[in-house]
């Protein structure tokens, strides 16, 4: 590796990095670094397309596990092909992270690996547009109280504004008074979980990117190839608990469906990834819930499940918040 400034960068100087302007300059004996204020988070177009397109493609990936013949084992062989996909790109591209680079790997893994188990078990009980709603509209509060002190986005209040036209539209897409049964309680809750995991991750990832991303080439798809090998370590092992002796005859039944679903699983965070590096996290997670109006238009037209009268203008909430946070942000 060529030789680095040895000494760490200020949170300020690292998100300067990403964007550009602000990057160490370093002699022999010295190593420089501006200090200047950080950069304006602001969601260009660009940013915003990728948020756009990584909801709808993150939506279709929920809809493969939520469709398939075992939700279990299709998510299983979503991450298989994903972590796949992962080790191709680290070979080829050479995306070798230097030692202090793997606890943010790890743990990323990690974090991803616990949302996507939780997932897989919320499925069980629950349909995609109700779980994926709950799940995704829980995670940008979390993450809107959090992103100050543990990131160091403190959202504007238009941007505040935004996000709660968003979550509105999600309750309202969600919840229906009187008509839980005991599995629809069991869904809730592992949906809440599940969106807890989400803030969790998406907290952990901004900061992760933004902290080795300057360091790595390719950042995004070197970061995201080895979150999705991680994520893959646990995910593969308690499937091969609780699925002891179906998983390859499975994979060899549905490997199509599979790599479909690890490939757009990998394509979908690398663009989150890249949209937290350039934008504010409040309103990246913000904006990416327009994949619940995805995943309530894939569970109808596709799943055939019920949409029913009060989703159609939950779904516009969802929409023109999305809009609002953009131009908020």
């Amino acid at each position: 590796m060529p030789s680095r400034c040895r000494s760490m960068p200020s949170a300020w100087a690292r998100a300067s990095m990403i964007s550009g302007p602000s990057t160490p300059t370093c002699s022999r004996a010295t190593c420089s670094i501006s200090t200047a204020r950080p950069p304006d988070r602001a969601m260009t177009t660009l940013v915003a397309l990728a948020v756009l397109l990584s909801a709808l493609l993150h939506a279709s990936w929920n809809a493969l596990v939520k469709g398939g013949n075992d939700g279990w084992l299709t998510g299983t062989l979503i991450s298989f092909f994903a972590a796949a996909a992962g080790v191709v790109a680290v070979i080829a591209l050479s995306l070798w992270p230097a030692p202090h680079h793997w606890p943010w790997l790890i743990g990323s893994g990690a974090l991803h690996a616990g949302y996507f188990i939780l997932l897989m078990c919320a499925y069980t009980y629950g349909d995609l547009g109700k779980v994926y709603a709950i799940a995704r509209g829980t995670a940008p509060l979390v993450i809107v109280a959090l992103a100050g002190p543990l990131v160091g986005d403190v959202p504007s209040w238009k941007e505040v504004a935004a996000i709660l036209v968003v979550v509105t539209g999600v309750v309202t897409l969600t919840f229906e008074p009187g008509k839980f049964a005991t599995a629809d309680a069991r869904a809730v809750i592992l949906a809440l979980l599940t969106g807890s995991m989400i803030a969790a991750y998406s907290l952990f990832d901004a900061v992760g990117i933004r902290t080795i991303g300057p360091e790595l080439e390719l950042a995004s798809v070197a970061y995201g190839s080895w979150l999705m090998i991680f994520t893959a370590i646990p995910v593969l092992t308690i499937s091969g608990v609780i699925r002891r002796g179906r998983i390859v005859p499975y994979l060899r039944a549905n490997a199509l469906q599979g790599a479909v679903g690890g490939g757009i699983g990998v394509a979908s965070y690398m663009l989150i990834l890249f949209a937290f590096a350039n934008a504010s996290v409040a309103s990246v997670a913000a904006l990416r819930e327009t994949g619940v109006v995805f995943a309530a238009l894939i569970g109808t037209f596709v799943l055939g499940e019920r949409f029913g009268k009060r989703r159609i203008p939950a779904a516009i909430l969802v929409a023109l918040g999305a809009g609002a946070v953009r131009f908020a942000a």
